[in-house]
């Protein structure tokens, strides 16, 4: 079985993270002051080549968020992957020749393609 990992970061925050032998990971998060506070939980599952990830997290002021994503990496270096929250997003990622990356994003509020490549 694999190890509970914990950090403490200086702003005061913990994160827990435990693996399961290249499956899967639950991940916990708290961090906050004496006037806001802020916890968080995702879980994720890979299997070949795809993942699937849920997470949820709430702060003291009473906002919270759910997300669930999957994601499938496809021949040719490349990858698809849904995010439904309140606002689902698709995305397509391809590594072109050269370095260059393709990203192509669409939501509600967004239609989009960009081209990049790393320093």
């Amino acid at each position: 079985m694999a190890k509970c990992k914990m950090k403490k970061y200086n702003n005061g925050g913990l994160v827990a993270r435990k693996e399961f032998k290249g499956v899967g990971s639950i991940e916990g998060n708290v961090a906050g002051n004496h006037n806001y506070t802020k916890s968080s939980v995702a879980a994720s599952v890979r299997k070949g080549g795809n993942s699937a990830t849920a997470s949820y997290s709430k702060d003291s002021r009473g906002n919270s968020n759910s997300i669930f994503s999957f994601e499938k990496q496809l021949p040719n270096k490349s990858s698809v992957g849904v995010k439904i929250r309140k606002n689902p997003k698709v995305t397509y990622h391809k590594q072109l020749r050269g370095g260059f990356n393709l990203k192509v994003e669409a939501n509600k509020n967004y239609r989009g393609m960009s081209i990049s490549k790393p320093l």
